[in-house]
């Protein structure tokens, strides 16, 4: 049995972060226990928090994009698209946070005896444009890409599949200060 000399124990009050700002001095988006911006947060506390997003596409899901389903395949010359247009799906998501947010991409083919291709698009606030897309042989199994693009908070995501079903991830921090 251990003597309690050298045990921390809770104490209900706040650790001392050593190179801390001072409470009041911290600036807006900023961690006010650990003083890092949002995105950086080092000590864990609740005002600072992730929330994990997700954007699931099929094959025939359909959003009101404005687009002709297949043009972001087409556009990047990824696969071409048959006049059947029920191995596409195609499905848009807008992405909020505090702070720089980084997408990954996981794949999977529906049916394992033809090819199929993935899109994924992001337009940011300020009008840029950044794809990027993947083309598989039949008989490919399940692929996960990280990090494929990072955009910043405000940017409108755009996911095309063909003959696969697609899940793009990514991670938007919010400060509750």
């Amino acid at each position: 049995m251990q003597s309690g000399m050298g045990l921390q124990r809770y104490t209900g009050t706040t650790p001392l972060m050593p190179f801390a700002p001072w409470r009041g001095m911290v600036p807006s988006g900023h961690c006010r226990q650990c003083g890092q911006p949002s995105g950086s947060c080092c000590c864990g506390c609740r005002e600072c928090r992730k929330e994990a997003k997700e954007l699931v596409v099929t094959p025939g899901a359909r959003t009101t994009t404005g687009q002709t389903p297949g043009t972001a395949l087409q556009a990047l010359q990824i696969a071409k698209v048959s006049d059947e247009t029920t191995n596409i799906g195609t499905a848009t998501a807008f992405i909020g946070g505090g702070c720089c947010v980084t997408l990954a991409v996981e794949y999977a083919a529906t049916v394992a005896t033809t090819a199929f291709a993935v899109v994924v698009e992001v337009k940011d606030s300020e009008g840029t444009l950044l794809a990027w897309g993947r083309q598989e042989a039949a008989g490919t199994t399940y692929r996960v890409h990280e990090c494929i693009i990072t955009t910043k908070p405000g940017a409108t995501l755009l996911v095309e599949v063909s003959n696969c079903t697609a899940r793009v991830r990514w991670c938007e921090v919010f400060s509750c200060c």
